[in-house]
């Protein structure tokens, strides 16, 4: 199962800024870091895949996530900063649930 959606320019740039920050390894953790209202937030970081992990490499990068994770975002897409209207690189959620909030208004 693919869980990862890179397009040929997201990867180049993405690619170019882990080599620009002197990352040594290409095996990235994709951690769940919370939420607010309307968006899910995560890091990126060096990993190494575990019994309850699942991978998978594009090109050279591989991306790991916990399986319970996986199961609730159902993957992600890495969108570059032209396919993200020059907001700067972006890693989203395929399936981001429904927030609990009722306190804020248009939640």
């Amino acid at each position: 199962m693919s869980f990862m959606q890179v397009s040929d320019e997201a990867y180049e740039e993405f690619k170019s800024f882990l080599v620009n920050t002197n990352m040594q390894d290409f095996n990235l953790r994709i951690t769940y870091l919370g939420r607010n209202c309307k968006e899910v937030t995560f890091n990126l970081d060096y990993g190494v895949k575990g019994d309850n992990d699942v991978s998978e490499q594009v090109k050279d990068i591989t991306f790991i996530i916990d399986k319970e994770a996986l199961e609730e975002f159902e993957g992600f897409t890495i969108l570059s900063n032209n396919e993200n209207k020059g907001q700067g690189l972006e890693l989203k959620a395929v399936k981001v649930p429904e927030s609990p909030c009722t306190v804020c208004p248009g939640c």
